[in-house]
């Protein structure tokens, strides 16, 4: 997304501009956005793509989520030298602090996506300007509908971090323990509106997250709005809806909105493997893949995947993990293709120089997530015969013209599993479902979870005393 300085929207501008460096301190003029300041459609959107430019930081999507994921999880081969003190060895270690000032930027910027997200759901809802405006009628439901996705993408990324996994095998916990995550759904107008709020339960996280997306998809339905290969759309809200529901475990709702995706045949399985290239050096069959994801391009480039983390020679801090590599096949072609030695090729698409060098897209979920969590659920649900059908997918895309079909259904659900190791490795997944598994992290069994929680800042803590420290 580029990122675009609209002159005509001067009076808030302080705002977009500085409310990143002191959010848990406001100030007027850093975090306060007066109704006067959006007269009109257009306003929202501009207001609307900040929200974007929010999400698209190097500490919400752009790259570093998925990089603390695999410090935590066993699909990588971690080079410990890369690690520096106060930042990323502490967060291998489990022992983070308020003071890591990395950590406290993550919070920081997913909050300010959240209320961004937030003051363009309230003009859209609230404003009279905004609703008198000629082209409010056809563009309210858009509008609405982006910024109801962003909001619930960012609560639950906040979730993966700061928060417990939802308790499957004891559902009532859910509710009884005030450690989910800051559940932050209206704007702060005024110094007087109370914005200091405590955490919610992990069941308060999970049914506002589900409602947000769930009214995000009727909105941008009735937008005529179900694929973008740059925005949210109706379709990207049905599938990270499939991803939460499997986090929470509700297999037959994870199925009914999987099935919803792939049976709608927008998108296809990319043949060419070439997922993760920049936008102007991306197969078509690639996009067709991408449900949602943020694309890079010359004056907007936001990765911190390939520059410090997975491609650069003997100085990678990540290598595949050793099982996974000896276990592909040669005729594997993610093995020749992605992984032909155990530095990942997944994120090495760099084009141009100087300032006008590309990374990666940014992929958030795709099609191939779609089929493997459709093929665990179904095991889940007992019905390994559709599930045997949405592995092969996956395996066929992956050994192409030494496809065999897989028949069995003896250790399906271990088969899936692995396969959903290789398909989706170094794309933040594996931490995610170690924690929905209650399977041991890198370091530890589930027992060390609570301990390896990033730390809440200390701002939020000194401006909300009855907030619960991890």
């Amino acid at each position: 997304m580029k990122k675009i300085i609209f002159l005509s929207l001067l009076v808030f501008s302080g705002f977009l501009a500085t409310s990143c460096k002191k959010f848990l301190s406001p100030q007027p003029e850093q975090l306060l956005l007066s109704d006067s300041a959006i007269t009109s459609v257009n306003d929202v959107n501009v207001l609307l793509i900040s929200a974007y430019d929010a999400l698209q930081s190097g500490n919400v999507l752009g790259g570093m989520m998925n990089v603390y994921g695999e410090m935590m999880s066993d699909d990588s081969r971690m080079n410990e030298n890369r690690l520096t003190p106060f930042g990323t060895q502490e967060i291998y270690n489990g022992t983070t602090s308020i003071q890591i000032g990395s950590l406290r930027d993550m919070w920081r910027d997913c909050y300010t996506a959240v209320s961004r997200a937030n003051y363009v759901l309230d003009a859209i809802d609230n404003n009279p300007a905004v609703q008198n405006d000629p082209t409010y009628a056809r563009n309210n439901n858009r509008i609405r509908g982006e910024a109801l996705f962003i909001r619930a993408v960012v609560h639950f990324e906040l979730m993966r971090f700061w928060s417990m996994p939802y308790n499957t095998s004891n559902p009532g916990e859910n509710s009884a323990d005030q450690s989910g995550v800051i559940l932050r759904t209206k704007p702060v107008k005024k110094l007087s509106d109370d914005y200091k709020q405590k955490r919610a339960t992990i069941e308060e996280c999970y049914t506002q997250i589900i409602q947000d997306l769930k009214d995000a998809d009727v909105a941008l339905s009735n937008a005529g709005i179900l694929t973008s290969n740059k925005f949210a759309s109706a379709y990207a809200a049905k599938a990270v809806l499939t991803r939460v529901l499997f986090c929470k475990g509700d297999y037959a709702q994870a199925i009914n909105y999987a099935k919803e995706v792939i049976n709608s045949n927008k998108y296809v399985l990319a043949d060419s493997l070439q997922l993760y290239y920049a936008a102007n050096g991306t197969p078509a069959s690639a996009l067709n893949e991408t449900i949602f994801g943020l694309q890079n391009i010359a004056n907007d480039n936001s990765n911190a995947l390939p520059n410090w983390f997975f491609n650069r020679g003997g100085a990678v801090a990540f290598n595949v993990a050793t099982d996974i590599y000896n276990g592909l096949p040669a005729t594997d072609r993610r093995k020749t293709m992605i992984f032909p030695t155990q530095v990942s090729k997944k994120f090495s698409y760099v084009t141009g120089t100087g300032n006008l060098q590309v990374s990666s897209n940014l992929i958030y979920i795709r099609l191939a997530e779609l089929y493997l969590t459709l093929a665990e659920s179904q095991m889940m649900q007992g019905n390994a015969t559709d599930a045997l059908a949405a592995y092969n997918k996956i395996r066929q895309r992956a050994f192409k013209n030494n496809y065999v079909a897989e028949t069995s259904t003896v250790g399906l659900l271990e088969k899936i599993q692995n396969e959903r190791r290789i398909e989706l490795l170094f794309e933040g997944d594996r931490y995610l479902n170690l924690r929905r598994m209650q399977k041991p992290l890198r370091k530890g069994g589930p027992e060390v979870y609570r301990q390896f929680l990033f730390k809440i800042p200390q701002e939020e803590i000194s401006a909300n005393p009855d907030i619960r420290q991890n």
